[in-house]
């Protein structure tokens, strides 16, 4: 299997396809409007993200409105992510199956209809089965798009349309902690927070009517060879029994109920993997090709993965919180302090393909240390403590953050891609999804055991929760030179990676 997902990258990189006999064909003529048809496709990445993060800081706004019991107050809050985690492998899946453009398309105008069922709601029950469906319908759409990237791009295009990718899943984190804060504070038309979930209808009745006119329907890659619905529930079960204790692991009893919630997760993982062994020596299509982990490529961009999610997202939590409790910053400004790392993912985001051209693989190891470097800026400057000088140093560090973020997603993203053939795209860009969801639950989960101390009386530890960050991010840097080391490997044909 390694052999032949080599093989497949090579052929990806040469711009030819392989046949069933091993031959190389030429590739088909590109898409003449496949840059219109990735901005539209760049409209669901930043979504699933922007829902996703504004509610952090929308959701007191939203508890006040509903009073909103604890439980409630979290389904609001983590429902969405724990159903965009559970669904991003199958959602990957179904695209290979039955088409990735089809599958964006469903994804999108499911994600436009409970947006505005969000925004509509009328009791607390309302809202958080449509944030449910909302989290369904970004695991619909979110893979397609690196998969459509990887199948539609041409390869001296895929980088460049990659870094597009990262601005928007970046833009779409950074914007959703601006905006969350920002616009139940601004109150338009009366409407308190209920905008904040409007922002992404017209987005998406765009993305769904213009698509087809720039970007034709895919054949699936994998056509009536059937969905594994046991691999798919397994799959599920096994992350929800890893998410679920982790992300309530502050509100009971974590020891033993929560280990043991997540032992049955390891346990039907263990299940899952074996199924998945079993239909690959079968003949029939797994839900997960395992034999992607078998590339050390595709292994440690994974795992690279997975420690700056675990880094980052707790990160921004955390430091959102502080702004607002220690700072005194009200929730609008406290998303504006945002506003560095975005406009400085923009420049990362862009400069990160050329810097990688021109000095190599070790702009990847740099850009992971400018995440650690900007992330340590702001416990330092909860250390320091108020004053124009702490906020100064906290604002620059977000730059810092930015740039390092913006040019390591292409990055890390292309690397990852490129190692995985075409058919299993769906499947590879769902990998690397719910490695995020993961991450982000475990980050907030560890964070959280450090931010709270042994006593209610005692304040919150906010400068060792956002140091716990900074030591993730730290390892997230020797990921990065280990995989930067078999990234310059030299494949079957030579050539490195």
């Amino acid at each position: 299997m390694a052999e032949e997902l080599v093989g497949a990258a090579t052929g990806a990189r040469l711009g030819g396809h392989r046949t069933a006999t091993g031959r190389d064909t030429a590739p088909p003529p590109p898409n003449p409007r496949r840059r219109q048809a990735l901005a539209l496709l760049l409209i669901g990445p930043f979504l699933s993200l922007f829902d996703q993060f504004c509610v952090n800081l929308a959701a007191p706004s939203v508890g006040e409105s509903f009073r909103l019991t604890p439980f409630e107050f979290q389904a609001v809050v983590g429902g969405y992510g724990l159903v965009y985690g559970l669904g991003l492998i199958t959602g990957g899946r179904l695209g290979d199956l039955l088409g990735r453009r089809r599958m964006y398309r469903a994804g999108i105008a499911v994600f436009a209809l409970t947006s505005l069922v969000c925004a509509l709601a009328w009791s607390p029950g309302s809202l958080i089965a449509a944030r449910l469906a909302q989290g369904a319908a970004a695991a619909m759409l979110q893979p397609q798009v690196l998969a459509l990237i990887r199948t539609q791009f041409p390869p001296g295009e895929q980088q460049k349309a990659l870094s597009w990718f990262a601005l928007s899943m970046s833009l779409g984190m950074v914007c959703g902690q601006v905006l969350g804060g920002a616009l139940p504070a601004w109150d338009l038309f009366g409407l308190g927070w209920r905008p904040v979930f409007l922002v992404a209808v017209p987005l998406c009745l765009a993305a769904f009517l213009l698509l087809p006119a720039t970007l034709d329907a895919d054949r699936p890659a994998l056509s009536g060879q059937g969905v594994d619905v046991t691999g798919a529930v397994l799959g599920a079960l096994s992350v929800a029994c890893v998410l679920l204790p982790l992300a309530a692991a502050g509100e009971w009893p974590f020891l033993p109920t929560g280990l043991a919630v997540c032992a049955a997760g390891y346990l039907l993982g263990t299940v899952f993997v074996r199924h998945q062994r079993a239909r690959a020596r079968e003949g029939r299509p797994a839900l997960l090709p395992l034999g992607l982990f078998s590339v050390p490529v595709f292994a440690y961009g994974v795992l690279l993965n997975f420690l700056l999610y675990t880094a980052t997202v707790p990160f921004a939590v955390v430091l959102a919180l502080y702004l607002q409790d220690e700072a005194g910053l009200s929730s609008a400004e406290a998303g504006l302090a945002f506003t560095p790392a975005a406009v400085a993912i923009a420049v990362g985001s862009r400069i990160a393909v050329p810097l990688r051209a021109r000095f190599g693989d070790g702009v990847l190891v740099s850009s992971a240390a400018l995440i650690a470097l900007g992330l340590a800026a702001a416990p330092a400057a909860a250390v320091l403590g108020g004053g124009g000088a702490s906020l100064a140093l906290l604002l620059v560090g977000m730059a810092v953050y930015g740039v390092g973020n913006g040019m390591i997603v292409p990055l890390l993203t292309g690397a990852v891609m490129s190692r995985v053939p075409p058919r299993d795209a769906g499947a590879g860009a769902g990998v690397l999804a719910t490695t995020q969801q993961l991450a982000a639950a475990l980050g907030i989960a560890l964070v959280g055991i450090v931010l709270y101390p042994p006593s209610a009386e005692l304040p919150l530890r906010y400068p060792a929760a956002m140091a716990a960050g900074v030591a993730v991010a730290v390892l997230a840097v020797v990921a990065a030179a280990r995989l930067a080391a078999v990234v310059r490997q030299p494949t079957a044909d030579g050539a490195s990676g």
